[in-house]
């Protein structure tokens, strides 16, 4: 059974399927990139305060689903103290 996290946004809540994600960098406080396992893409993160452990809270909810039983299928990132406006999916690296 797939697992995701799930990140909340200004558009609503975002489900990222956990076994596709690589790993989490934040390159400023109002930008952070997710890189996807097998290909040349990225999720753009955009929003504010971000370098206030939106990569730690990240791994801690790709371990959390990992770590869970199949019957929950969704971990939330926590954001506190933190907003993500958009997630965008972009090519390249």
């Amino acid at each position: 059974m797939l697992k995701y996290i799930q990140i909340t946004t200004a558009d609503g809540v975002e489900l990222l399927a956990a076994d596709g994600i690589l790993y989490a960098e934040s390159g400023s406080s109002t930008a952070a990139k997710i890189y996807l396992k097998g290909v040349e893409a990225h999720i753009a993160v955009v929003g504010t305060d971000l370098t206030s452990g939106f990569v730690e809270n990240v791994n801690k909810a790709l371990q959390v689903a990992g770590e869970t039983n199949w019957m929950k299928t969704t971990s939330i990132v926590d954001l506190a103290g933190m907003t993500v406006t958009s997630l965008t999916m972009t090519t390249g690296l």
